[in-house]
């Protein structure tokens, strides 16, 4: 039997420690964003416009006056919860067509596969603003264009799973004794084709919040007055110049610090599933 030393050991790496105390504190900002914010993330204020930070506006103001602090506690339940979304919507999506591509291999599953080149070869920016041209300016056409992006992910990193699995002994020993396809794709194969997926879903949430700050920025993610830190990005980097660093700085060294807890936390849950799953399971 294994020893599980190298799994204990793993919860005292200072990269998890680090990934998720960041992820405690993003946590705590969607669960208590009305406690912790001393103001409102959507009320402008124009008498108050681009104050430094002070014993009042801890992070200062922007130029409508809008307290930059309480905004980037509102913006933590945005971005997450697209990130969150996209990325869960995409899984239920994408994995199950990535099971049924690597299973059921010939001419369906190259045309699957041809039509995600398709989807993948158009620049996510692009696609973003075309997609806020026809749905409007709004949080779903954030989470639409962010699944369209991941789905094809998700299948081809499941596909090659499968793909290899289907070929192992065990897979030739459930049909020798009688199971079907649907119970050797979704209990014999999927189970074991999963390590990389969990994987991929931190990865993919730090990816979404990148993206979504990214899309925000150039106009084709959410939209003013909602709290959403690449919008506040945007509308503080045209007055950096003059000196006013303060607006775009702090939301985002929050971009940074909460991509970097899903990096963080992806690296140590692939050495943690590497360490507990030394064999493909039976």
């Amino acid at each position: 039997m294994p020893s599980d030393a190298p799994i204990r050991s793993s919860f005292l790496r200072p990269a998890l420690v680090i990934g998720l105390f960041l992820l405690a504190l993003q946590l705590i900002a969607i669960i208590f964003a009305p406690w912790i914010a001393p103001f409102s993330p959507i009320e402008a204020n124009p008498i108050d416009s681009l104050q430094t930070p002070n014993a009042i506006h801890w992070l200062g103001t922007d130029e409508l006056g809008m307290d930059i602090f309480s905004r980037i506690v509102f913006a933590t339940r945005v971005n997450l919860l697209i990130g969150f979304a996209a990325v869960a919507i995409s899984l239920a999506i994408g994995v199950p067509i990535g099971v049924l591509v690597g299973y059921y291999r010939g001419f369906t599953g190259a045309l699957v596969m041809r039509f995600f080149d398709f989807i993948q070869s158009f620049p996510v920016f692009v696609l973003g603003m075309a997609l806020v041209a026809v749905l409007g300016q709004e949080i779903w056409s954030v989470v639409i264009v962010l699944c369209m992006l991941f789905v094809p992910m998700f299948s081809r990193i499941v596909r090659a799973e499968v793909l290899s699995l289907r070929e192992r002994p065990f897979i030739a020993a459930a049909r020798c004794s009688g199971a079907g396809d649907f119970a050797i794709m979704f209990r014999h194969i999927l189970p074991n084709a999963m390590t990389p997926v969990i994987v991929q879903i931190s990865v993919s949430i730090g990816m979404a919040i990148l993206l979504t700050a990214g899309l925000s920025f150039i106009g084709a993610g959410v939209r003013l007055p909602a709290p959403e830190w690449g919008l506040m990005v945007s509308s503080g980097a045209q007055q950096m110049i003059l000196g006013v660093w303060w607006v775009a700085l702090f939301p985002g060294l929050a971009i940074v610090f909460s991509v970097l807890s899903f990096a963080l936390l992806s690296d140590e849950a692939k050495r943690l599933l590497d360490t507990s799953r030394p064999g493909v399971r039976r």
